[in-house]
């Protein structure tokens, strides 16, 4: 089991930026298809417009032209039946006048068709100019010509040249009928096609945001789920804190009692035998030197067992040793201590090949052994016990190894004080802590760390 104390650098969970990405693609495959329908349909109506406005116009210019013949023809049989010589000169200038309005509304119309379409119109201006160049001529007829050959030249000359303009321009009119149809057709082709776009647009638009809200519902779910589980770690861990927080007052109070036990037990018992033999000792001064060398040597013995027991105390508490010797000394007593309190040898390795470390190092890394050893000793059942320490200029590396009974790692859960004090103290040093155990093979607690400058 590895659990490093290194905090991983904390998850950003930024939804708001996917909820916002979430509604702005909504708002373009509402507002795209909605302008791309609005443009088209603007184009479209345009374009229908444009082809009425166009059969329209080329319908006035028809009318217009068969207007303009039909009032050249009353001009010219009105002039052969004026007998006034004055009036020629005007009778051809309004005919002339209806001719050049003609003339303009043939090369408009030759503008409006496709190059291939404008033979009928060629054909047209051919038979105006025809017409024309028999018409001519008349204006200089004097009253007795007109007289001899009005007649004639209205049925035989004028009827049939006006016959087939009007002709041509019918068969114009139809051909302006046919391609505004054609037209008319292939816009409406165009209009299927758009209104086919439109569907598939629409039907993308529709999956998208199927789509974009299905995704947003499951981050709102997973959001949710997370929030739960965070919301449950967080009630786990205020009931662990709570239980450690008993355990520890427990602990606190355990180890009061047991130093209130050694001094009332241990030191207070030499403290009272070395009172009452200092009592006894008055009456001894004239007593034979043998008994009183006797007793003076029986309270040298209690004064020395009362030091002891108050430097073991001292010890535990803080070890003089790690303050004055370092890390190593200091492992290697407490080692020394436990292996007679206990009975289990304890065989420590130091590498020692950097200058001292920090007081906060040091005295971490002393209460990581006691615990180990302590735990190892309470839980194992081990018959040895081996601790290696090498502290190099930039590394520093612990074990803790024991051949006892061992554990399933991935079935345990650090919720005694033991392992989380370890666990907390090596998060502190910015090391990284590893247990590797399984049943009936022993256990090691291994401990790395990066040495570099620390608070003290």
């Amino acid at each position: 089991m590895d659990v490093s104390t290194r905090e991983p650098p904390a998850k950003r969970y930024r939804s708001w930026t996917v909820f916002l990405a979430a509604m702005v693609s909504l708002l373009v495959l509402i507002v795209v298809p909605s302008m791309t329908a609005r443009r088209r349909s603007e184009e479209v109506y345009r374009e229908i417009r444009a082809i009425q406005q166009n059969y329209e116009r080329n319908q006035g210019l028809l009318d217009r032209l068969s207007r303009n013949m039909f009032l050249i023809s009353i001009a010219i049989r009105e002039f052969l039946l004026d007998d006034a010589p004055e009036s020629n000169r005007d009778y051809l200038q309004q005919v002339a006048a209806r001719r050049s309005d003609m003339l303009a509304q043939i090369a408009d119309l030759r503008r409006a068709f496709h190059p291939r379409e404008t033979v009928t119109i060629d054909r047209l201006r051919q038979e105006l100019d025809g017409y024309w160049d028999s018409v001519l001529p008349v204006f200089e007829w004097t009253p007795e010509q007109k007289a001899q050959r009005a007649t004639y030249f209205l049925r035989q000359e004028q009827r049939p040249r006006r016959q087939s303009i009007l002709a041509i321009a019918e068969e114009i009119g139809k051909l302006n009928a046919a391609l505004y149809h054609a037209q008319y057709e292939k816009m409406d082709a165009s209009a299927r096609r758009f209104r086919t776009d439109i569907d598939r647009m629409l039907r993308l638009a529709f999956l998208a945001g199927l789509l974009v809200s299905v995704a947003s519902i499951l981050r709102i779910a997973w959001l949710e789920r997370r929030a739960f589980e965070h919301y449950q770690e967080a009630r786990r861990n205020g009931e662990e804190l709570r239980s450690l927080s008993v355990q520890l007052r427990r602990a606190q109070e355990e180890e009061r009692k047991v130093i209130s036990r050694e001094l009332h037990d241990a030191v207070g018992q030499k403290m009272t035998a070395l009172r009452m033999a200092l009592g006894g000792f008055e009456r001894l001064r004239h007593a034979p030197d043998g008994e009183f060398g006797e007793r003076l040597a029986e309270i040298k013995g209690l004064t020395e067992q009362s030091l002891r027991l108050v430097r073991d105390l001292a010890a535990g508490l803080r070890p003089s040793v790690l303050d004055d010797l370092g890390l190593g000394p200091a492992i290697q007593q407490h080692a020394r201590l436990f292996s007679r309190h206990t009975g289990i040898p304890v065989h420590v390795t130091v590498r020692d090949d950097a200058g001292p470390l920090s007081e906060r190092q040091g005295i971490y890394l002393y209460r990581i052994v006691q615990e180990a050893l302590t735990n190892s000793a309470k839980h194992a059942r081990p018959r040895k016990i081996t601790v290696v320490l090498e502290n190099s200029p930039d590394r520093l590396r612990l074990l803790v190894s024991d051949d006892g009974d061992g554990f399933d790692p991935s079935r345990a859960t650090p919720s005694g004080l033991g392992l989380v004090g370890i666990e907390e103290r090596v998060r502190e040093l910015g090391g990284s802590f590893t247990i590797e155990s399984a049943a009936g093979q022993g256990t090691t607690l291994r401990i790395e760390m990066e040495l570099k400058e620390q608070a003290p």
